[in-house]
């Protein structure tokens, strides 16, 4: 099947309108500023301030126009034909069918541009060929980028035709350049599905605390359930973050899911029910800052990228069609025309990592520190001096330790805390695990980083039993059950930090047909395991 097609939700663009030749081959017909004027004529002479104009068809959409105006903060020039301190700058608002709206502010430029009181503003034209024209501001709602210069010159031409003014259709025929600061794109989900995302454990959680200890990363997750569980859950990220994920992305911005207002007031059988998936990209979350306008589709594959890539992280089927995803007015959940790629999950290379870090730290800690840090993991965080007080040891141990320990433990201002909550789960786990001390753990670690997870080749059995420091013990005569020996402790509880024995059988099985092996070999299979403190060897069957 065909992947789905997201769709857009919102952004911010800036384009740029003037007579460039590269941009509009009638350059010398008119002024820079020519199409600003124009507007202002149609707005204020003809139109007293205020037009709109209702039911219009453009490209077979019913559409609502208004026109109005606002002060810009621009001091005029002297042979400027304005009565005012300031410039006025001229708002355009669109209203499509359902949620299609965009509103343009049309801007003017100009070089030594100056507020009221003289201070010189920031000439936006200065890395082009324009000496002046106009900057259009556009922020649509579900509205294609592309769309947006025909849509901006077909609202003008409507609004000048209804007031009975022709204006020169080459003012606003194409933007010569232009950036991006925005662009959001979504697709909407089952609320079962999106569990997956944002429950306990999920991606959200499993990227937020292995991000967190990524060098050079910064960003944050939020979560709002106070309405409704998964009212809005948002990871916010930048360059840097969004590189760990794909080494190709450079974007910047965040990983939201979403309700709309008042969540209670929507039924199951309604699309609203269900929440949003959306990924965007902002300019103030990227190293670079804004995207050209040219470079509009590379923005929109590597936000797609991102989100369908995600789902996949996630085991979300991320095929049109099935129960998977919601259609609303403007999402159809439809294939895609044409698929992008769908990268590799880089959470098991970064929780590898932070394995390695834990083995390499943990294994040769002195006694004094081993206490110290099973206390700190258990407490999340203490003053250095508390630290000292519970383990019977004194403030100097404890900074000897967070020196020994650099990488896992650090201080703020003699705060003391695991530089991580993937690391202080990790670590409180073990603490937790009657059976298992650190050294065990440090070996299960290493066990897991010799295996490259990275290579797909790699056989998924193979990785299974590096992930839970199992063993496979192949029959030795006809007639004897193959034995699965887990050196992980499981659980049957939700409420603890341990893995869920039925979900890492069944994973076990998975990676066992992943490979191409014959299931029922598996399933015949023993499985000797420590289950919340008690020893088992039960078949495989009664564990699922």
């Amino acid at each position: 099947m065909s992947q789905v097609a997201p769709h857009i939700h919102e952004a911010d663009a800036w384009l740029y309108y003037g007579p460039v030749e590269s941009g509009n081959s009638d350059a010398s017909d008119y002024d820079g500023l020519d199409p600003y004027w124009a507007l202002a004529d149609l707005l204020i002479n003809e139109c007293d301030g205020y037009t709109e104009v209702s039911e219009i068809v453009i490209d077979g959409e019913v559409c609502d126009l208004r026109l109005n105006y606002s002060t810009s903060g621009i001091a005029p020039r002297p042979r400027d034909p304005v009565d005012s301190d300031t410039l006025y700058e001229f708002d355009i608002h669109v209203d499509g069918e359902g949620e299609r709206k965009c509103n343009f502010n049309v801007s003017p430029r100009f070089p030594g541009m100056r507020k009221p009181d003289g201070e010189k503003l920031t000439f936006p034209f200065h890395h082009s060929a324009a000496d002046e024209g106009v900057s259009v501001h556009a922020q649509p709602s579900n509205i294609d980028l592309d769309e947006l210069p025909g849509l901006l010159a077909r609202a003008i031409f409507e609004l000048a035709d209804d007031a009975g003014v022709g204006l020169y259709h080459g003012y606003f025929d194409a933007p010569f350049d232009g950036h991006l600061t925005a662009v959001e794109r979504y697709l909407r989900l089952t609320r079962s599905m999106n569990e997956k995302l944002i429950g306990t454990g999920s991606v959200f959680d499993r990227l937020t605390m292995l991000l967190s200890d990524a060098d050079g990363t910064v960003g944050e997750y939020k979560w709002d359930n106070e309405e409704e569980r998964g009212h809005h859950h948002a990871l916010r990220h930048g360059s840097v973050s969004a590189q760990e994920l794909v080494p190709q992305h450079r974007l910047g911005g965040q990983i939201k899911s979403y309700l709309p207002e008042n969540p209670e007031n929507f039924s199951p059988d309604d699309p609203l029910y269900h929440p949003k998936l959306g990924v965007k990209f902002t300019a103030g979350r990227t190293a670079t800052g804004s995207v050209a306008w040219a470079d509009r589709h590379d923005v929109i594959r590597e936000l797609d990228e991102r989100l369908l890539s995600l789902l996949s992280w996630a085991g979300v089927p991320v095929d049109a069609g099935g129960t998977t995803f919601v259609a609303d007015d403007h999402f159809e959940a439809a294939p895609a025309e044409s698929s992008v790629p769908i990268h590799g999950d880089p959470l098991p290379r970064l929780e590898a990592q932070q394995e390695h870090l834990l083995m390499t730290v943990l294994r040769d800690m002195a006694p004094s520190d081993r206490q110290l840090t099973e206390t700190l993991a258990t407490d999340g965080g203490m003053h250095a001096q508390e630290l000292a007080d519970a383990t019977d040891t004194s403030v100097s141990t404890v900074y000897r330790m967070l020196q020994r320990l650099e990488g896992v433990i650090t201080s703020d201002n003699g705060h003391v805390r695991f530089v991580s909550e993937k690391l202080r789960q990790e670590v409180r786990g073990l603490v937790e695990s009657v059976e298992h001390a650190i050294d065990s753990a440090a070996d299960r670690a290493a066990h897991l980083v010799d295996i490259d997870v990275r290579q797909s080749a790699s056989s998924a059995f193979d990785r299974w039993l590096a992930k839970y420091g199992a063993e496979f013990d192949a029959p030795e005569y006809e007639g004897q059950r193959p034995v699965v020996r887990i050196d992980t402790v499981l659980s049957e509880y939700k409420s603890t930090n341990q893995p869920l024995v039925g979900e890492v059988i069944g994973e076990m099985v998975r990676a066992w047909k992943k490979d191409g092996r014959d299931p029922a070999t598996v399933l015949d299979a023993i499985v000797a395991v420590s289950i919340d403190g008690t020893q088992y060897e039960r078949p495989v069957r009664t564990l699922r």
